[in-house]
């Protein structure tokens, strides 16, 4: 699936400079005045020009927002704003960048890298944890990553391929609500309408395997009118014996 980013801007001239740069990265630009209308519809990321577009004064939808995009949002800025303001881009709203009186050729090696870090971000997690240790502890769960096995205490759960990849983005994701369209892209790697109709089914059948009370499940949730939740409190690594 190639790659887009959603300009939020009314600058015509800073989305032509931007779609032709990223453009030579492989990555499509989409232009638009009106953010929310883009709420469920998949895009690599966000940049955002507060020159010529605020943004939204009601913080729910700014969460919203957040929640939606598995990509990064940068801020793009030429106004001096108070410093408590641009902490609160990160710590509040949990934006990934704040571009201040930046050059074009900055701005794109920021985006194109944030864009790598997200793409990246879950091999590079599982990774990390199969070199520090054989297992990853999700709650009653430990994943083996060298066998590919899931045991829930002494018992090992029968996972199929897809729903093993399922729990691996789950985990890798935690605490996020993710849509069905950000499941299919990154398990299926499409977005096709058959995809998207199948991915409750095999939520589902996980939820079955790994939660202790499948119809009361604390772990694999949904979100109504969103999607799922994978609570996870904090993963801790362990070696497998």
């Amino acid at each position: 699936m190639p790659l887009e980013i959603l300009l939020i801007s009314q600058n015509l001239k800073l989305a032509g400079q931007l779609e032709k740069q990223l453009a030579a990265y492989q990555i499509n630009t989409r232009v638009s005045f009106e953010p929310l209308d883009h709420l469920l519809q998949q895009v690599s990321g966000i940049v955002w020009d507060l020159n010529t577009t605020e943004l939204p004064q009601n913080s729910s939808e700014l969460q919203i927002l957040r929640s939606q995009i598995a990509g990064p949002i940068l801020l793009l800025d030429e106004q001096t704003r108070p410093i408590e303001t641009i902490c609160s881009y990160f710590l509040d709203d949990h934006l990934d960048d704040y571009i201040h009186n930046a050059p074009l050729s900055e701005m794109i090696a920021r985006i194109i890298q944030k864009i790598w870090v997200y793409q990246n971000k879950d091999n590079l997690q599982l990774n990390q944890q199969s070199q520090e240790s054989e297992s990853l502890r999700v709650g009653h769960l430990v994943i083996d990553l060298s066998k590919f096995e899931v045991n829930n205490g002494r018992k090992k759960l029968n996972l199929s391929p897809i729903e093993y990849k399922l729990l691996l983005f789950f985990v890798s994701n935690s605490n996020t609500v993710l849509n069905r369209t950000q499941i299919a892209s990154a398990v299926w790697g499409n977005t096709t309408g058959a995809t998207l109709r199948i991915i409750d089914t095999h939520i589902s059948n996980l939820r079955k395997k790994i939660e202790i009370e499948p119809k009361n499940p604390q772990m694999l949730t949904t979100i109504r009118g969103f999607g799922y939740l994978f609570k996870n409190s904090g993963a801790e690594k362990s070696q497998v014996n």
